[in-house]
């Protein structure tokens, strides 16, 4: 099958499935949300925040980066030898934080569990950066359908029939965990080799290139996750639980806008391998267009349907809330835009500016949030994550701007030498 082919059956496939898997890990927060209180949204909500934190580790922000590995520097096996690795140390580390920082009890198990599904989908992508580089991502996205409907139904099942939050959230982990072994890992398998472990030698030398990349997606979570952590000391789980509700299905336009560029990392890494930077930059402009178009008809559908569309959802309880709806838009538009701009410094191997951006932006939240909180409620959370995000991606473009301009210079003088 032709390359643009294949690329357009993957994109459909790939944004299908992960828009139904977004769309019923939704419907889970819109299920907790219609509980008797906002207290279990809450705990979903501290439970969701601090596993969010860790699972960066288990990530390790290689995705971008094994995906545009066209010159295969490292195997199949070191990527997913190096993923059980960082899985082992993001739960440690997430268990570890949460008894320091005093969660215990029903929070603590939340915590535990969700930290257990979010691993097992974390080793899912490990295994679909092998898809895709292999032109399969159609199996990234059946694999994501068919464990949103499922998750779904278990947790539908078990939340209602026990009333345990802990007890959906166990059901979730334990099918993500056997969905991932005995779907993704057989799948994936026949379309390349591949091996649970390799030397460590591999798996080091991996990780010392990466660890950059690992402290950028640390920082960027944390970036997301401290406003909303600052929220919840200082108004309370009920309103977190209110402010969590309402940012959940928001998430769907971002997961929507990262199906658009996500694809093409492998394409921009070929035409940063060819030194084909005028391709590069036409492609970046053009995904970025796509991102703006699909903001501005997002604000506008939210406008003039969102009260309608969040009383249909939540009911009448959600209606002291739907202040929270476009400050939230707007910063998950940011947050998209300054994750497309990331994507394309991972694939420039531009690490000191990725995390140049995200420290600064990271720093001007934890100066500003509480305060802003105080004088201006619970919207000052998304007030905060836009100033971040925002001064984020304006230093990260200034540092692209100036990568690609000495990096196409060099090229061309390269060019004219061997000329």
């Amino acid at each position: 099958m032709p390359m643009e082919q294949n690329l357009k059956k993957n994109m459909l496939w790939n944004a299908a499935g992960n828009l139904i898997y977004m769309a019923c890990q939704w419907l889970i927060t819109v299920i907790v949300a219609n509980a008797e209180s906002f207290h279990d949204a809450g705990v979903l909500s501290i439970a969701m925040s601090v596993s969010a934190t860790f699972q960066t580790l288990a990530m390790f922000g290689i995705r971008n980066y094994q995906v545009s590995d066209v010159e295969e520097k490292y195997s199949n096996s070191a990527y997913v030898g190096f993923r059980v690795l960082t899985c082992g140390a993001a739960m440690i580390g997430c268990i570890g934080f949460s008894l320091i920082t005093g969660y215990l009890g029903e929070q603590l198990l939340a915590i535990f569990l969700f930290m257990l599904f979010r691993l097992a989908e974390n080793f899912s992508d490990v295994l679909h950066g092998i898809a895709q580089k292999n032109q399969r991502l159609d199996l990234a996205g059946k694999s994501f359908a068919i464990k949103g409907v499922g998750l779904l139904s278990l947790f539908l099942v078990s939340y209602r029939m026990s009333g345990s939050l802990n007890l959906g959230l166990a059901a979730m982990a334990v099918f993500s965990c056997a969905s991932t072994a005995l779907f993704d890992a057989l799948v994936i398998k026949r379309v390349a080799a591949f091996s649970f472990w390799e030397n460590g030698r591999s798996c080091l030398a991996l990780a010392r290139e990466t660890a950059p990349l690992c402290a950028y997606l640390f920082l960027s979570a944390a970036m997301t996750t401290v406003p909303k952590l600052f929220l919840g000391e200082t108004m309370g789980e009920e309103i977190l639980g209110a402010y969590s509700s309402i940012f959940a299905p928001a998430l769907l336009i971002q997961a929507a806008m990262g199906y658009i560029y996500t694809p093409f990392a492998q394409v921009l890494g070929k035409h940063r391998e060819e030194h084909d930077y005028r391709r590069f930059f036409s492609l970046s402009l053009k995904l970025t267009g796509a991102i703006a178009v699909l903001t501005v008809v997002m604000l506008i559908a939210a406008y003039f349907l969102g009260e309608w569309a969040l009383t249909l959802i939540f009911g009448i309880d959600i209606l002291p809330y739907v202040s929270y709806l476009i400050p939230i838009l707007f910063a998950i538009s940011a947050t998209s835009f300054f994750a497309f701009l990331c994507m394309l410094a991972t694939v420039l191997r531009n690490f000191f500016w990725l995390l140049l951006s995200c420290g600064a932006g990271l720093l001007t939240e934890v100066a500003v949030t509480v305060s802003w909180i105080h004088a201006r409620g619970a919207n000052a959370a998304s007030y905060s994550l836009i100033l971040g995000m925002s001064l984020s991606s304006l230093i990260l473009m200034l540092g692209l701007g100036i990568r690609m301009f000495f990096v196409r210079n060099k090229t061309v003088k390269e060019d004219k030498t061997y000329e």
